[in-house]
């Protein structure tokens, strides 16, 4: 009997891409809108660590990889090994103008140590921010815990001075 030769599905996938999601600071997973529809994309971990930059939203690329069949051919998994920039998303004046984004643990042990009061002390100042509540951060014992974003910026024990500096400081 013979050594008989695996064929594995492949694709070469074009598009843009509407997001990526990050592990560890690398980009594990692109989400890449085709002319066929919206696929998501695993990257390779070799392909991970070896990317000079990441992708970003709005950047054309094109991907190479092989399919897999999960949950009995039901769910098609894309894992790309190769990745090709086509074109990179130009920064928009729109999305600067944008306010910063606070989120704010709003979870039991957050809001004892002061989240409700820091949500309506933010509100009352009526900086450039949209105000979001989240659930638990992992932070309990250091809450409230808060996150802005463009910058992702984690603060623990959070006061709206520290926010208005952080805020005031991404302004410029």
């Amino acid at each position: 009997m013979g050594l008989g030769v695996i064929d594995v599905p492949t694709f070469c996938l074009e598009g843009t891409v509407e997001e990526v999601f990050y592990k560890k600071g690398l980009p594990k997973v692109v989400i890449l809108k085709t002319v066929t529809g919206t696929v998501w994309i695993k990257l390779e971990k070799s392909l991970r660590r070896e990317l000079a930059h990441p992708p970003k939203v709005g950047d054309r690329l094109q991907l190479e990889g092989t399919i897999s069949d999960k949950y009995d051919g039901w769910v098609k998994e894309y894992k790309a090994s190769h990745l090709e920039f086509l074109a990179t998303a130009q920064p928009s004046v729109a999305k600067r103008s944008q306010p910063c984004k606070v989120l704010i643990c709003q979870k039991s042990s957050c809001c004892r140590r002061g989240a409700k009061e820091l949500w309506q002390e933010l509100e009352a100042q009526q900086l450039p921010i949209a105000l979001k509540a989240t659930g638990c951060m992992g932070e309990c014992k250091r809450g409230p815990a808060v996150v802005v974003l463009p910058h992702k910026k984690r603060l623990t024990r959070a006061n709206a001075q520290q926010i208005r500096e952080l805020v005031c400081s991404t302004e410029a």
